[in-house]
């Protein structure tokens, strides 16, 4: 019996030990997620404010501005979602 005893306390001891260093492990890992979430957070708040929005003049839709078509007059700039929607506010100067 003691040699059971003497494997089955090695077997403990070795488990207790495998358990430690796998919840640091995983501890240190959860820590390191955390601070790459916070690190990528603050990178999507940098990108959200440097994208400038316009509205289409024709179909109100929002896009960013540099997805845009443009149709720049004396001053001022009309922006569209598509090419379809410039032509039909040219169209629209036009009958005025």
């Amino acid at each position: 019996m003691g040699v059971v005893e003497s494997i089955l306390n090695f077997l403990l001891i070795f488990l207790i030990i495998n358990g430690i260093f796998n919840y640091m492990a995983i501890s240190r890992a959860r820590k390191q997620a955390q601070k790459i979430e916070e690190e990528n957070a603050k990178l999507k708040l940098q990108v959200k404010e440097q994208i400038e929005m316009v509205t289409d003049n024709i179909c109100g839709r929002t896009l960013p501005k540099s997805d845009a078509y443009v149709l720049a007059g004396d001053e001022t700039r009309h922006y569209f979602c598509s090419w379809e929607c410039r032509e039909k506010y040219i169209n629209l100067l036009k009958e005025y």
